[in-house]
């Protein structure tokens, strides 16, 4: 512990008028977030604000250092990583990015490559820390990363990482089911896309809404072409509703029978387009 004090004073020793952050080295508390959809693993930086690593399924890794009392001047932002002199290599601080800042920025992040190898570099024992220009200092400030503790945290993280689900809501928040003509059945496809929709529905809460919208063609009389419609529809909700217990109050039904067509209905093939019903999910 002798060492970890020694390195923080003297690797983020500042000219005077200057600040430091970080993370109490005696007691450094991680705060992991696991669910299907998200990753987080933060720590709470006194007189500063929160740090740490994030990932939403699809998207990239995040590292970043976020303020409630040290916005920004317009400026930049430096992320560094930095070994300690126990190591027995130099201590000169490595760049991993340099981005402009605007006054009265908050936060402060880089992803994918750069946020991976601060997460390497963490993983190593080395400090992984930001340099800015605050407007409450007439220097600028260093922000630390502690490694203090991260052993204890990390390996469920990375668990969480590699199972994120597959599936991000651009992927399925809308579907298009078809069906044959005159009839209300779902087919094998049909139900595999729908079972993809409802299994990613289950896990994200955001969503507000599922609406159902079911059309027919032309083709036929309008007295069964209404039923058909409605039948179309019901056969959807119901899949979702039985089979994956999605909430039914969650489900809205619109029935437009043939009046908003996707293609012509003069070919065989646009009314095939437009015997369908349509799944959207809403935020």
């Amino acid at each position: 512990m002798k060492r970890l004090a020694f390195f923080a004073a003297s690797l983020f020793a500042l000219p005077l008028q200057a600040a430091q952050f970080q993370a109490p080295l005696t007691d450094t508390r991680w705060q992991l977030i696991e669910t299907p959809l998200e990753c987080s693993l933060t720590q709470t930086i006194p007189g500063f604000g929160e740090a740490g690593f994030y990932r939403r399924n699809g998207g990239p890794l995040q590292l970043s250092f976020q303020t409630h009392t040290q916005p920004a001047e317009q400026s930049k932002v430096h992320f560094r990583v930095a070994t300690a002199p126990w190591q027995h290599t130099q201590t000169n601080a490595k760049a991993l990015s340099t981005m402009p800042t605007n006054k009265g920025q908050t936060r402060f992040m880089i992803q994918d490559r750069p946020a991976m190898e601060a997460l390497a570099q963490l993983q190593e024992g080395h400090f992984t820390f930001i340099e800015y220009l605050s407007q409450m200092y007439p220097n600028e400030i260093q922000v630390m990363l502690s490694t203090v503790k991260l052993n204890d945290s990390l390996p469920a993280f990375q668990t969480c990482l590699s199972n994120l689900h597959s599936d991000t809501f651009s992927d399925v928040s809308k579907l298009t089911v078809y069906f044959r003509l005159e009839e209300a059945t779902l087919d094998a496809a049909s139900k595999q896309a729908l079972s993809r929709l409802a299994s990613y529905a289950k896990l994200d809460d955001s969503i507000s809404q599922i609406r159902i919208s079911s059309h027919t063609d032309s083709h036929g009389r309008k007295r069964l072409n209404e039923p058909l419609s409605d039948a179309r529809a019901h056969a959807v909700r119901q899949f979702l509703v039985q089979e994956h217990g999605i909430a039914d109050e969650l489900i809205t039904v619109q029935s437009n029978v043939d009046l908003k067509p996707a293609a012509s209905n003069k070919t065989i093939e646009g009314r095939a387009r437009n015997r369908r019903t349509e799944v959207t999910l809403v935020r």
